[in-house]
């Protein structure tokens, strides 16, 4: 009886070390798929940022040769409507600032603008795009803010 205990005891235990052994596996083999994925995630849309790199690079060496900035300007304008596409592919999408709110969030304010023409608070230029990725802000835009003159004898007052 004590013999069949400790055989079962031995068979458990050999049980658990293979099941541990398994598990140290699982785990190894989980992780190098994850170091991959991440350094493979981007790797599609990189790829297609490449017919941009390779049309600007065209554009340029087209330059040397032609003394047509027309063509020049068109291909570069062709070029930037094809970064575009990618970029709305991917969920990209530009903000929309000028004559909006000001929005902490959104923006980040660089100037500000003594006026009475605009809103208080409202965004009066853009030095900087804003993107939004999906609904997520993937850069906030760098913008000039209007302040009303009121407030800014207000604050030289004080």
């Amino acid at each position: 009886m004590v013999q069949e205990k400790d055989n079962l005891c031995k068979e458990y235990l050999k049980h658990l070390e293979r099941l541990q052994a398994d598990f140290d596996n699982y785990k190894k083999r989980q992780e190098k798929k994850q170091k991959e994925f991440i350094e493979f995630a981007n790797a599609r849309l990189l790829n297609t940022l490449l017919s941009v790199v390779d049309n600007l690079e065209r554009a340029l060496d087209s330059s040397k040769n032609n003394k047509n900035a027309k063509a020049i300007k068109e291909g570069v304008n062709n070029t930037l409507k094809e970064f575009h596409n990618i970029l709305n592919k991917e969920g990209v999408k530009p903000m929309q600032s000028i004559g909006h709110r000001f929005d902490p969030y959104e923006h980040e304010a660089v100037m500000k603008m003594e006026t009475d023409k605009y809103q208080e608070d409202t965004v009066v230029e853009e030095f900087q795009k804003g993107y939004y990725i999906k609904s997520k802000i993937l850069r906030p835009a760098i913008v000039k803010v209007a302040v009303s003159s009121d407030k800014i004898k207000n604050t030289n007052k004080k």
